[in-house]
């Protein structure tokens, strides 16, 4: 029997792909979310990592440092003030579009990597003989979509993911100058995280361990973009093996709270993806089915909450780790789907049917990528717009020179660069330090934003709570309800109580 028309000209099973119908479909996803981009261009920061490379970017452009001087409230002295620790990496793309069009110019990187990991990932399985169309599982994933709107690294590191691994397989082809940019662009993915090499490690062992020829323009474009990494954290942070925060630990006791969304990422939003990954046949399938493991086993090992916000932030800010592994995915499922597929359904007595079941299926996700790659931008924009509400109500009710107090939740909505004082976080302060603010600085501001959206937030909206409760009756200078589960209040506190 044959496959159903259109699951063989999707390359879904057996063979004999329609290119120029794959190629159609992934121009049109990418067309469509160009379309939606420019229609609703993000308004601002909504995580706080985003604030955190937005204030780096910007400062970079001023002093070419990530570092600049703040006035401590309780101690009245000046103080280094960081304003995030990321790599320079992500801010070496933002710097030149913030320059030429202020911050709002940050979020445009992220969308160009999007293009570019899509349209070089289908490139891929073209010249590997296998269906473009698999490049849609970048743009149906829920956390790359976001993601190409967000002033943060993730989606980037998914462009030098599909970069360097098309270039490494171009290599093997014979094209030896192929592994010299496919060394450097693993190399200088450093520069963005440092976890951005793994999609990379197995393959390159590979080349060593099997001795193909060639392998040292490998290592040396992997050395010299290396030592671009190493020479940037010299620069900035005074050690060329800097590490931001803690690093990568290690927390075995909260697997259970990742797994289940893992799995839901990488077997229900990428369909069968970890078990048509692993069932991967090709060229190089040990390296491959070794990085698919290896990525897997890195996230979910490593330290990361999943109580803090709810799921469906979850979907984005759990999931998002994953992106750079969506090539790697696409382009093992572009030959183990079609060839189980293809081997599968003519062997079954209800074929028929489940040839039509399965062609349904298919049209379906594909329709559903193509919506979803539009829809994401007014969905956010929606949301965006609710949550920009926030940082506008903090610029117009509490003076640039103002001492402030604040919960960590504000964070992402607070200009640091423009205050001249430190903020200050509620769970840090005790009643005899905002005693000595008030006699200080002649009163100080207090802002506190409520969250419901999951049980850690609820929490620290009963410590805000409790917190107001200690300071007696303040009266709201704002008392912002802006979504159905965040609440933004700001409190004048004066010299003297009322």
């Amino acid at each position: 029997m044959r496959s159903a028309p259109l699951l063989g000209r999707l390359g879904l099973a057996g063979t004999g792909t329609d290119r120029r119908l794959a190629w159609l479909l992934v121009v049109l996803g990418l067309a469509l979310y160009t379309v939606g981009y420019a229609a609703f261009y993000p308004r601002g920061a909504t995580n706080d990592d985003e604030g955190l490379y937005l204030d780096q970017t910007r400062l970079w452009l001023e002093t070419r440092s990530f570092v600049t001087e703040k006035v401590d409230p309780l101690s009245g002295e000046r103080e280094p003030f960081l304003t995030g620790d990321y790599p320079l990496g992500m801010v070496a793309l933002m710097a030149p579009f913030v320059h030429a069009f202020g911050w709002r110019g940050a979020f445009f990187p992220s969308f160009l990597s999007l293009l570019i990991a899509v349209l070089v990932t289908a490139r891929w399985l073209d010249e590997e003989r296998r269906s473009p169309v698999f490049a849609l599982i970048l743009l149906a994933f829920p956390a790359t979509l976001v993601g190409g709107r967000l002033a943060m690294s993730d989606v980037a590191r998914t462009a030098f993911a599909a970069v360097g691994l098309w270039s490494l397989f171009r290599g093997l082809d014979g094209h030896k100058g192929w592994w010299l940019t496919s060394g450097f662009v693993a190399g200088a993915a450093l520069t963005l995280r440092e976890s951005a090499v793994l999609p990379f490690v197995p393959l390159f062992a590979g080349t060593v361990l099997r001795r193909d020829r060639g392998w040292v323009w490998l290592l040396l474009g992997g050395l010299a973009g290396t030592a671009l990494h190493l020479a940037s954290n010299q620069q900035i942070f005074g050690e060329p093996l800097y590490v931001r925060g803690a690093g990568y630990l290690l927390d075995v006791g909260t697997i259970h709270q990742r797994l289940p969304l893992y799995l839901l990422g990488l077997l229900i939003l990428v369909p069968g993806g970890l078990f048509f990954g692993l069932a991967y046949r090709g060229r190089r399938r040990p390296e491959i089915v070794a990085t698919i493991l290896l990525f897997v086993c890195f996230y979910l090992f490593q330290t990361f909450g999943m109580t803090e916000t709810g799921f469906v932030k979850r979907l984005v800010n759990g999931l998002r780790y994953f992106d750079p592994l969506l090539p790697v995915l696409a382009f093992a499922m572009a030959e183990s789907v079609p060839r189980l597929l293809g081997a599968w359904l003519p062997s079954r007595p209800d074929g028929q049917r489940l040839r039509r079941l399965a062609t349904t299926l298919a049209a379906l996700w594909i329709a559903g990528a193509l919506a979803a790659a539009f829809l994401v931008h007014p969905i956010l924009d929606r949301w965006t717009a609710s949550q920009m509400r926030i940082r506008d109500a903090l610029a117009e009710n509490v003076p640039v020179d103002a001492v402030l107090v604040a919960n960590h939740g504000l964070g992402k909505f607070i200009d640091d660069l423009a205050r001249p004082y430190t903020t200050l976080y509620r769970s840090h302060l005790s009643p005899d330090e905002l005693d000595r603010l008030r006699a200080r600085y002649g009163g100080y501001f207090i802002a506190l934003l409520d969250r419901s959206d999951s049980v850690y937030w609820r929490g620290d909206a009963a410590r805000n709570a409790a917190f107001v409760a200690s300071l007696g009756s303040p009266e709201p200078v704002v008392d912002l309800r802006v979504t159905s589960t965040d609440r933004l209040r700001i409190w004048r506190i004066d010299a003297e109580p009322r």
